[in-house]
């Protein structure tokens, strides 16, 4: 138990000293930014969340989660985030968060003009309905190419949205499917305009045959009252259906909560908790493999990455963070060459990667595979003095 503590103690330090020069700076969790949308005609606003770690590289590229009702949810969502790809055990991958706010939600969310209301009636305020078509356009051509531009994304795309921003997440989903990888709709508004969700599904998995999605739904159980009397829960009738009829090639996950515990406003951060691990499921890696088999860590990510489509890694601080825990706690070099070697493969371009492996080998007493290390770790930052003076000092002897 003593040993357990010691190891997530040098962990936090290891993490501290990560960060340490984030401590110097002010608090920041997202900026806001905006695009001049020629598509919708108007100037639209989003707000940027980074990785803790994406100032302190410029190799590693990011997932980007585009996260609809982005005011509403970017505090609680990326701080969520944050937990889940942090930590000695991350459960998810570090990721880019782009919250998308509306100026009219309505118009932006409804894939179709529809005058009929949650109750059944007709409403005023929905004249403006049936603009998801244009808003994913938006989305597609003008907002993923700056982020693309301007941060250090890679290809895999998530999109998120909750109730009503749901209904332009599984539009995408029917309408561009290549657009995203994966895809979280939170309690979404399937009664919407009869249902015409369930009616483009069906469309949809008779002739879809592309490439892998990851798809999570949640809604909760309703209770019958004055004020929402709704007679079946639809979501709920999509899910089922969805679940029946889905391709082979789309993972499908979703829960319903019980509305003792949960209901419509309170279900938003757990479904997007359990639908963010749903998409990255396999990504957290054990104790068991941590610390007695790490072999079966590489083949982990092997599968991970093979089944979304993208070379996928753990984090380089925890394998460092491993190896240093291997080469100076409980000597076991075997292991701790893996991890440093393991980092290497998924990091070339970090000179710190290469700078362990390289002290490994020189502990091991392998002095010509050290000074291949460290020559590949000066190569990548050749200011590195101290360095220099190591490599001559070990040629030389």
């Amino acid at each position: 138990m003593r040993k357990f503590i010691l190891i997530l103690f040098t962990f936090f330090i290891c993490t501290q000293l990560y960060s340490q020069n984030a401590v110097k700076q002010n608090f920041v969790i997202g900026k806001r930014h905006s695009i001049a949308s020629k598509i919708l005609d108007a100037n639209r606003e989003f707000i940027i969340y980074l990785p803790e770690s994406y100032n302190y590289n410029d190799y590693t590229r990011y997932p980007v989660m585009y996260l609809l009702d982005g005011r509403k949810f970017f505090h609680s969502f990326t701080g969520a985030i944050a937990q889940m790809s942090s930590d000695a055990s991350p459960q998810i991958p570090e990721m880019i968060v782009v919250g998308i706010t509306s100026q009219d939600r309505v118009k932006d969310s409804s894939p179709t003009n529809s005058l009929i209301g949650y109750t059944g009636k007709e409403e005023k305020g929905l004249e403006v309905s049936g603009g998801a078509d244009s808003f994913i356009e938006f989305i597609e051509k003008e907002l993923v190419p700056y982020i693309n531009k301007n941060y250090r994304s890679n290809h895999h795309r998530i999109f998120v949205g909750y109730s009503f921003t749901g209904l332009p997440v599984l539009h995408a989903l029917f309408s561009k499917p290549e657009l995203f990888n994966s895809f979280l709709a939170i309690d979404f508004s399937a009664w919407w305009d009869e249902e015409v969700s369930l009616k483009n599904m069906n469309a949809f998995f008779k002739s879809y045959n592309g490439s892998h999605k990851d798809i999570f739904i949640s809604t909760v159980d309703r209770v019958k009252n004055v004020v929402y009397p709704e007679k079946e829960n639809k979501t709920w009738k999509f899910i089922q259906m969805f679940d029946q009829n889905h391709p082979e090639n789309i993972d499908f996950g979703y829960k319903k909560y019980g509305y003792k515990l949960e209901n419509h406003h309170s279900v938003p951060l757990i479904s997007f908790i359990d639908g963010i691990k749903y998409i990255f499921r396999g990504y957290m890696v054990n104790y068991d493999e941590m610390y007695n088999n790490p072999n079966k860590i590489k083949l982990r990510f092997e599968y991970l990455s093979d089944r979304l489509g993208w070379k996928i890694a753990p984090r380089e601080d925890l394998m460092n963070f491993l190896g240093n825990q291997f080469m100076y706690s409980h000597i076991d070099m075997d292991k701790a060459l893996f991890y440093y070697k393991y980092n290497t493969e998924n990091y070339p371009l970090s000179n710190y990667a290469w700078y362990c492996l390289g002290k490994a080998h020189e502990k091991m007493g392998e002095k010509e595979k050290a000074i291949i290390a460290y020559k590949k770790s000066l190569d990548l930052l050749p200011e590195n003095k101290e360095l220099r003076k190591k490599i001559e000092e070990l040629t030389n002897e």
